[in-house]
């Protein structure tokens, strides 16, 4: 298996992705990298002979638009994804601007059939631990009731396959747990995944139900849950910096802390984004993997495993047949 990966294009610069591939290389003796970026920058990764070096002199910066992507196409980014053009790797992975490498997978790479508009999912940490696949997270500001479906038996492929997840229930999120709550798309788009009968829906969810960890996909148009994502990290970093400065007010809660450190070690563990591994960008013949802009070392090689999870489990041409069943 083989992966391309943007090397540049993260906020903390190529340093990361070289630490990232050199711990990877030493659990993975047989998947192969293609490290796209500056060479002298890459040079700890020369040696190894399950790595390509490919040289790229431009960088696609995180304040750029979209537009970039075609003025920039010697950039790390637009490098790595014509390697998944033309079919010498079989998934691609950055850390770089969001809205460029998405336009740049839809400049670049084919949708699956079936798909008419490509979406983007990330895992939200839950508070049973198991974290919930939420889809779309932000590439589209609105979407159809068929749009829906398709994201929800994507959802449902992924959560089998790369998850593990035997028979996941999936949910729609509304305003209102009944059926005829939310505007004509969610009240179609309930009435299609009720029908679906390869798909566990259980149908509507709450955005104060998203953490419980009750459900295993939640299916929403991309301008609600980019709020919802976004509103959630919020939400967490408030109460972890909350909690620091509550424990450091005195003495005495100082004292508490050292008491309670590993309960709060725990509880920052459970809503750690590292260890998640990356956003995907679901729809295209391709696995393409977004990992955080802000990545480290750890969190980029969770996204590397990721994207070889998803090629070994043949996760696309699922999708594939799970589409091409519904529209029958």
């Amino acid at each position: 298996m083989k992966l391309a990966i943007d090397a540049m294009s993260g906020d903390l610069g190529s340093q990361i992705v070289v630490d990232a591939c050199l711990s990877f290389l030493q659990k993975n003796k047989t998947d192969e990298l293609y490290v796209v970026g500056k060479i002298e920058e890459l040079q700890a990764l020369k040696d190894y002979r399950q790595v390509t070096l490919v040289d790229a002199r431009e960088i696609l910066e995180m304040t750029e638009n979209i537009l970039a992507i075609r003025r920039k196409k010697e950039s790390s980014m637009v490098k790595a994804m014509m390697l998944a053009r033309k079919g010498e790797v079989d998934a691609v992975l950055s850390c770089g601007n969001t809205g460029a490498y998405y336009a740049s997978a839809m400049l670049f790479l084919k949708r699956i059939e079936g798909v008419e508009k490509s979406c983007l999912m990330a895992i939200l940490p839950t508070y049973n631990g198991k974290g919930v696949a939420m889809l779309d997270v932000g590439a589209n500001a609105e979407n159809t009731a068929e749009q829906l479906k398709s994201f929800a038996v994507m959802g449902n492929v992924y959560a089998k396959n790369v998850r593990h997840i035997d028979n996941p229930k999936v949910a729609l999120l509304n305003i209102g747990s009944e059926d005829h709550k939310g505007d004509e798309v969610h009240k179609e788009t309930y009435q299609m995944l009720k029908e679906m009968k390869d798909i566990h829906f259980v149908g509507n969810i709450e955005g104060k139900e998203l953490l419980n960890g009750d459900v295993d996909v939640i299916v929403t148009d991309g301008f609600t849950g980019n709020v919802a994502l976004k509103t959630v990290e919020g939400v967490a970093g408030i109460l972890m910096k909350s909690l620091k400065d509550a424990y450091l007010s005195s003495s005495r809660t100082k004292l508490g802390a050292m008491i309670s450190k590993p309960a709060l070690s725990q509880l920052k563990h459970r809503f750690d984004a590292s260890s998640v591994g990356g956003a995907l960008m679901m729809g295209f013949i391709k696995p393409v993997i977004k990992a955080h802009g802000a990545s480290d070392a750890k969190s980029f090689e969770s996204a590397m495993d990721l994207a070889f999870e998803m090629v070994k489990t043949n996760v696309v041409e699922k999708m594939k047949v799970g589409l091409v069943h519904h529209e029958d």
